[in-house]
């Protein structure tokens, strides 16, 4: 059971990571550098997070 939740949440984080890239690209369409840059930085961490969940998953036993 506890595999399947970190697998879910892990996906929820990387597909939930993708919109902060999107929004991070409308940011430097409006060359808002800044703002652009702290959407980069929100984005790799949930990436970051969701890589370690995935970890979680692979060493879970069932």
């Amino acid at each position: 059971m506890r595999k399947g939740f970190f697998e879910m949440v892990a996906l929820v984080l990387m597909a939930g990571s993708l919109a902060f890239f999107y929004k991070c690209v409308t940011y430097l369409e409006r060359r808002d550098y800044v703002a652009a840059i702290l959407l980069a930085f929100v984005g790799f961490a949930i990436i970051r997070v969701g890589s370690e969940m995935a970890r979680l998953a692979l060493v879970q036993k069932e």
